[in-house]
């Protein structure tokens, strides 16, 4: 996927994208000589003039996309300068999403430097759901983050997010989910 960027407007050169198992590949190309603020509906960070390149974790639908110039007082809030394009779902995908029509929970744990996970998350996962049934993998897997998520009549209803140790293994990092 291809986005340029000139500090007053995004240009999305990949309308429809697909997406790959660790998220959108793209390369966005600042055309100023100044750093500009990249941003999602979920993130944001800044990138350099020239071509970068870079995945992030953008849901498959349609997603907004912008560049905004950085500045002192840089707003990350303001309207406007909003471009749009489709990610195509990867094979496979099982949204890490959870539609509680109640109440719903979520946590995180913290861990000493140092600590070591689980070899294989997947297996792992199934021990910390309150409920019996199918644990899969959901959303995007990088080498940094996994969601495993519980089915409940084929829809997510509780999840959990691993975490790389940094020596091979996985640590449970996240749980979230519906409160009946």
């Amino acid at each position: 996927m291809q986005i340029r960027c000139d500090g007053a407007t995004t240009d999305v050169l990949t309308p429809i994208v697909q997406a790959r198992t660790d998220g959108v590949h793209l390369v966005l190309e600042n055309t100023t000589d100044d750093e500009l603020f990249m941003q999602t509906d979920t993130q944001g960070e800044g990138v350099p003039p020239g071509e970068t390149s870079m995945g992030l974790p953008i849901l498959p639908g349609s997603a907004p996309f912008r560049c905004l110039p950085v500045t002192d007082d840089l707003d990350t809030g303001v309207e406007g300068g909003w471009a749009r394009f489709d990610v195509l779902a990867p094979g496979g995908w099982v949204s890490p999403d959870v539609d509680c029509p109640g109440a719903g929970y979520g946590g995180v744990v913290d861990y000493k430097e140092g600590a070591r996970g689980v070899a294989d998350p997947l297996q792992d996962a199934p021990k910390h759901f309150r409920e019996d049934g199918e644990v899969v993998q959901a959303g995007y897997a990088t080498d940094e983050e996994r969601t495993f998520v519980l089915l409940r009549d084929g829809e997510p209803v509780a999840g959990l997010v691993y975490v790389s140790d940094g020596h091979g293994g996985w640590l449970r990092s996240e749980s979230f989910g519906c409160s009946d």
